[in-house]
């Protein structure tokens, strides 16, 4: 082999090393993200005009601005990670026209600047799989939801929204599952203003104003380790109440006032930070050292006190937003009276703006109603207001949208129209007499199938011998899908197969070992097309067999990181990596470890080396004086061996053990080649830059006309066949 050849070798040598160096172990470069923005707007000057079509277009990752307006839209379903993002909260509005608003079925969904109205059971769910969302300043104003905010996934997080319902009825937002946010938020007129419920836990209520509730927050069902601080909780029927072996919450630095029952809690939680509690209106503990820290601690029950309660407020930096804005007057009045709850600042409130739509706005005082000095046509109108500091500064506006419709005559302005009393038997002109409504849906309660509105008719209350008129006094019901769990005790109506809701039978799950009333413990996944489980019957939030339910068996999970390897058929070898985070499950391949990647390159290596010298040995050309060197023609006879030159003999042998050295070196070489295969199922070689290499070597150099070594052997053993044969023939000549 000459030099040029030796050198093409060593490129190549070169450049394989390089390659391999660079292979990755268990990563693959990200590809670009491309994100496009897509313009909704009624008036016909955007993509789109209407939101649903946009979210149909759009691909994760994109932007959806909506323009001002009024979408009558509802049941909007988001299945990809996107942006959805109005011009103001205060007019880019959805009209939901008695339906639900937005459902969630993906991760990282943003929601911002919107007004939800005119809902029916919901304005925002969010499903299990869609972690990591985030609903910010947005206004939520529900008439007949039973929940504002329904949120079933994790980490998600609620910023600087106004969630308000009627009449002290349904559940302003529903928490499950962990570590979400809810902060700079006013909840208000609701029968639970937040609900932590059944396994709740680690979540986040800061800064919140949390008022006009039958109760503010209610933690219960084994949820713990949640945080409540620096939120104003007040004129609520019951502040804070925590039950149900809920235990290890806190709360400290909030304000309670004007609640007739500041706080409840029949378990073991902590109500201060170990230096500082909370501000207790009711509080009659004494401050004799002046340190704004009460002497003797709040006692809340039995088990429980604030140990160090605050003597006084602790007020916000920030101007609050005026809350619970009210019309009081009937819908036929054309000068509507508005009533609101007033702004919180540690600077003081000097007074309020206020206007009707688009109008210029008024300044009053420090009041806290007032009536249109103005007529106002028939049609749907906003009334603003915005809060002055004593310091000048000023809060953003708070909204109320209502209407006017001179239709509807209300003599005695009970809220119900003339024509409604007299269809129900009660007197239109006494403000004191008009039909019974419990839950204030307009049905009153001699026709309404639900009283209470609590999603259970009032003959499955009558079995199951709960209230007919209280919402919070149901037939039990894990999965709140409007299905009691057990059957009804006479026997009218058949339990809730699957309590917790999710899709795996309770029969099946108390097999297993799971809990039936915990959704958190099965996750329902597809593998080839068919439904499978991963089951934590351990309880520890680990899941630790799959379940496949045509089969009824199971095999073996197996928790590494943010990922589980599942191995689906039995086998003892791994099929499947389910990715936790994004819910994505893709084929399981053993990851290249660094001693097969040497252990490869060192063979590779070790070949090359043995081609160079099997090549070398055999294109040496034998010592010949210069004398007997006679022209070549281009086209080689066969080579002629000498067989009477001892040298030459000698030389033969020694080409014929190398060759056998040579046979037995390449057979360890393919025996080990054979277990690396064997060990390994791919191994990712850039090819287009193998390609481009064996390219650049020159065409390999024509030394023999044998094929291969077995030819070279059977020629050498002819020569030395004849070569015996003549020196016996000399021999005995001699």
């Amino acid at each position: 082999m000459n030099r040029k050849q030796g050198n093409h070798i060593l490129l190549f040598l070169t450049i394989l090393l390089f390659l391999l160096q660079s292979l990755p172990y268990n990563a693959h470069s990200a590809p670009p993200v491309y994100q496009d923005t897509l313009i909704v707007d009624i008036t016909g000057n955007g993509d789109y005009t209407r939101i649903r079509d946009a979210i149909a277009a759009a691909a994760s990752t994109d932007i959806i601005l909506i323009k001002e307006g009024i979408y009558v839209e509802n049941s909007l379903e988001i299945n990809k990670k996107i942006s959805i993002i109005g011009d103001d909260p205060s007019n880019t509005i959805i009209d939901c026209n008695n339906n639900n608003g937005f459902l969630l079925r993906s991760s990282y969904i943003d929601i911002s600047n919107l007004k939800l109205i005119n809902l029916d059971e919901y304005a925002i769910d969010i499903h299990a799989e869609s972690d990591w969302c985030t609903i910010s300043n947005c206004i939520i104003e529900v008439t007949q939801a039973r929940t504002a905010i329904w949120i079933r996934a994790s980490s998600v997080t609620i910023d600087t929204c106004d969630i308000q319902g009627a009449g002290q009825k349904g559940i302003g937002i529903t928490l499950q599952e962990t570590n979400s946010i809810i902060q700079d938020c006013n909840i208000h007129e609701f029968s639970v203003g937040i609900l932590a419920l059944t396994n709740a836990h680690d979540h986040s209520i800061i800064n919140c104003n949390i008022f006009n509730n039958e109760v503010g927050i209610d933690i219960r069902i084994n949820s713990n380790y949640n945080l409540i601080s620096k939120c104003n909780i007040y004129s609520n029927n019951k502040g804070i109440n925590i039950w149900l072996n809920s235990n290890n919450n806190s709360a400290y630095l909030n304000n309670f006032w004007k609640n007739d029952n500041d706080a409840t809690d029949t378990d073991n939680n902590i109500w201060d930070n170990g230096n500082q509690g909370n501000y207790w209106d009711d509080y009659r503990g004494q401050d004799t050292n002046g340190d704004g820290i009460g002497d003797t601690p709040y006692t809340i029950s039995t088990k429980n006190a604030d140990k160090y309660p605050l003597i006084t407020m602790t007020l916000p930096d920030e101007i609050t937003l005026p809350t619970s804005i009210k019309r009081i007057t009937s819908t036929s009045n054309t000068t509507p009276f508005f009533t609101w709850n007033p702004s919180v600042y540690n600077q003081g409130i000097k007074g309020y703006y206020v206007k009707i739509d688009n109008n210029p706005e008024t300044y009053i005082s420090d009041i806290t109603s007032w009536t249109s000095p103005e007529s106002l046509l028939d049609g749907v109108h906003t009334f603003y207001i915005r809060a002055e500091g004593k310091d000048a500064s000023t809060s953003a506006y708070a909204t109320h949208t209502f209407s006017i419709d001179t239709t509807f005559i209300d003599t005695d302005e009970d809220g119900w129209s003339d024509d409604e009393e007299q269809q129900y038997g009660t007197n239109p002109n006494n403000p004191d007499h008009y039909p019974l409504d419990s839950d204030n849906d307009r049905i009153p309660d001699s026709i309404d199938d639900d009283d209470d509105n609590d999603g259970y008719n009032d003959n499955i209350e009558t079995s199951y011998g709960t209230s007919r008129v209280n919402p919070d006094d149901h037939p039990t019901d894990t999965d709140n899908d409007h299905l009691p769990d057990d059957n009804s005790p006479d026997g009218k109506y058949i339990g809730d197969v699957d309590d917790d809701d999710d899709s795996l039978i309770d029969t099946i799950e108390i097999q297993l070992g799971s809990n039936p009333k915990t959704i958190s413990d099965v996750q329902k996944i597809y593998l080839q097309g068919d439904p499978h489980y991963l089951i934590d019957i351990s309880q520890n939030s680990i899941y630790d067999i799959l379940y496949e339910p045509i089969s009824d068996t199971t095999t073996a999970v197996e928790k590494t990181n943010e990922n589980y390897l599942i191995d689906q058929d039995g086998d003892g070898s791994w099929d499947y990596l389910y990715n936790i985070g994004e819910g994505s499950i893709t084929s399981y391949e053993k990851p290249l470890t660094l001693p097969i990647l040497i252990l490869i390159l060192l063979t590779i290596i070790s070949v090359i080396i043995i081609i160079y010298y099997f090549i070398r040995s055999y294109n040496k050309k034998p010592d010949i004086p210069q004398k007997y060197i006679t022209p070549v023609s281009m086209k080689k006879p066969p080579v002629k061996i000498s067989t009477g030159d001892k040298r030459t003999i000698e030389n033969i042998d020694d080409t014929k053990t190398l060759l056998h050295q040579i046979q037995q070196n390449v057979t360890i070489f393919m025996d080990e080649l054979q277990m690396i295969e064997d060990q390994v199922t791919t191994i990712p070689v850039d090819k287009e830059q193998i390609d481009k290499d064996e390219k650049t070597l020159p065409p390999p150099k024509e030394t023999s006309q044998y094929e291969n070594i077995h030819e070279v052997e059977q020629e050498i053993d002819k020569v030395l066949l004849e070569s015996k044969n003549k020196n016996k023939t000399l021999q005995e000549n001699n």
